[in-house]
């Protein structure tokens, strides 16, 4: 299909992040006059995306109508302050889409990034930022909650994802792994952004990312890649990861709610909302959607929804008309 003939997708398609191993002659008119199918990819700094995407996804929504190409917008965390606005369609599509983004953010570059390497030489362990499993823009999804940070923050699951039956074996080959001696640990200073493996509830072995080192008291932050959570840990507690545990995708996706604040004269959710949420979430059968992204994080914002009882509840709602939060519109 045109351009898409020499690329190689080393992560399954339910997968945002996609490694492609050739680099690709992406300009508009490479595509072959038979196929006419053109893979257009720009780089969207952060402060942007929002209103890229618009409210509820309108202006994403708009294109799509104005054009008929296929767009959304995903993460690359090899791009730390950016994300990633993939256009696919005809050439005329294609030139459609661009030629409306241009108009509204010109000071966008329009240059297409699509099968690039990345801009920085891949270590290993950046070559596994490669390996999370977003939610994908702007479609509903089977989700539930691993981790609860907070009313409005917390981890998700997609359970019905192919890769996710994978979990629970990855599991048990760290805890046999991780129970023997002599694994080594992690070099010091421990470098920030990378995957280890860290001990858990029960005698288990989690993956997670090093967020912070605090190089006087020994210890790193954590955030736990599949089962979601932060924590403070000592270093010499983490070990070495082996990297055939890399291959599977990482499986907590960490989003907020979206157009939820805490009440007025608040700086943070009640330990009652906190409640709420999780009353509402634990065990039950979700769906969330991607709605937009948060400007100061990069997070996904979501509306997520409780599908367990007769009717479908929408979370972020029922906070708000609880008593526990207000409604933020944009």
């Amino acid at each position: 299909m045109g351009l898409d003939i020499n690329s190689m997708d080393f992560v399954d398609s339910g997968c945002a992040m996609r490694r492609r191993v050739t680099r690709q002659n992406a300009k508009l008119g490479g595509a072959s006059r038979k196929s006419d199918h053109v893979i257009w990819e720009i780089e969207v700094p952060k402060d942007l995306v929002g209103r890229l995407i618009g409210k509820q996804g309108r202006f994403m929504n708009s294109l799509r109508q104005a054009s008929g190409a296929k767009i959304y917008v995903s993460t690359l965390p090899y791009f730390r302050d950016s994300q990633v606005c993939h256009i696919e369609g005809s050439s005329q599509q294609v030139e459609k889409v661009l030629s409306l983004i241009g108009k509204k953010f010109k000071e966008l570059c329009l240059t297409n990034i699509y099968g690039l390497p990345p801009p920085t030489p891949l270590t290993l362990h950046s070559l596994l930022m490669t390996a999370w499993l977003f939610l994908p823009d702007g479609v509903t999804v089977e989700v539930v909650v691993a981790h609860q940070v907070d009313a409005g923050h917390m981890f998700l699951q997609q359970h019905t994802h192919p890769t996710f039956r994978v979990l629970r074996s990855l599991d048990q080959q760290m805890y046999a792994c991780y129970s023997e001696p002599e694994i080594p640990t992690l070099p010091t200073p421990v470098e920030v952004g990378i995957i280890c493996a860290a001990p858990g509830p029960d005698g288990a072995w989690l993956r997670a990312q090093v967020i912070s080192y605090f190089e006087e008291s020994n210890e790193v932050e954590l955030r736990y890649v599949d089962y979601g959570g932060y924590d403070k840990v000592k270093t010499d507690t983490l070990r070495q990861i082996r990297s055939d545990f890399l291959s599977l995708p990482f499986q907590g996706a960490e989003v907020l709610l979206d157009n939820v604040v805490p009440l007025p004269d608040e700086d943070h959710f009640s330990s009652e909302a906190d409640a709420a949420v999780s009353e509402m979430t634990r065990g039950a059968a979700l769906v969330a959607q991607v709605t937009n992204y948060d400007n100061a994080t990069g997070l996904p914002l979501i509306q997520l929804w409780n599908l367990t009882g007769d009717e479908v509840v929408s979370v972020n709602r029922a906070l708000v008309e609880r008593g526990f939060a207000q409604w933020l519109g944009y």
